[in-house]
């Protein structure tokens, strides 16, 4: 997204997956891009691509499609781009690759991230289940990491939740809907927080 914006000056629409980092956010108000996002899954970006005229979909395993070639993910086409990036941002100076990223989080910000698969015994995954989307929709979590949530967004999959802290941190609790397990997501804005969101996110997945 950064290249995009940054070397080849497009401002259409982004779309990202409801698991994927806040960076694309606050790029999206540096540069002025819409980002739209959408369930986990490709299924979801590539429509979404389509419908919104996106420069790029996104998701949090790593796969990205981009509009100008096609609204799938194609890992050849984004490895070109990224080393095309890399010649661009040499020629300015800011070289060798560790300079490219603390240059790009002085741009998009902070961003500790971490995911855990919590695995249950199939058996009782159904009250697992039972447990964490309704119990968290009527009990959400007043705090994280000893902050106050300021928002919390139950997923459109209806398979989840994610809750914000104040300093943009957030937590994602999101069922499987082919394996008896829990995925627990966080981004968080130091690696302290992301340890003590990650912990918090286990302990309300395992009724603690």
């Amino acid at each position: 997204m950064y290249y995009l914006a940054e070397h080849r000056g497009l401002r259409d629409p982004v779309v990202i997956s409801v698991n994927n980092t806040s960076m694309a956010t606050r790029l999206g108000e540096r540069y002025g891009i819409a980002v739209h996002e959408t369930p986990v899954g490709f299924k979801y970006i590539g429509p979404r691509m389509i419908e919104t005229g996106a420069m790029m979909g996104a998701e949090e395993s790593g796969g990205f499609g981009f509009g100008m070639h096609l609204p799938e993910r194609d890992g050849v086409y984004a490895d070109l781009l990224l080393l095309d990036l890399f010649l661009r941002e040499r020629e300015r100076g800011i070289w060798p690759v560790s300079k490219i990223m603390e240059r790009f989080h002085e741009i998009a910000g902070p961003s500790f991230y971490q995911r855990v698969d919590i695995h249950f015994q199939r058996s009782e995954y159904d009250g697992v289940k039972r447990h964490v989307l309704v119990d968290l929709l009527e009990k959400a979590p007043a705090t994280l990491a000893g902050q106050a949530v300021t928002g919390s967004q139950p997923l459109s999959t209806n398979d989840g939740f994610k809750f914000y802290i104040a300093d943009g941190s957030w937590l994602l609790v999101r069922a499987s809907g082919t394996e008896p397990l829990m995925r627990v997501y966080t981004e968080a804005t130091s690696p302290e927080v992301r340890e003590a969101i990650i912990a918090s996110g286990e302990q309300l997945v395992r009724g603690g």
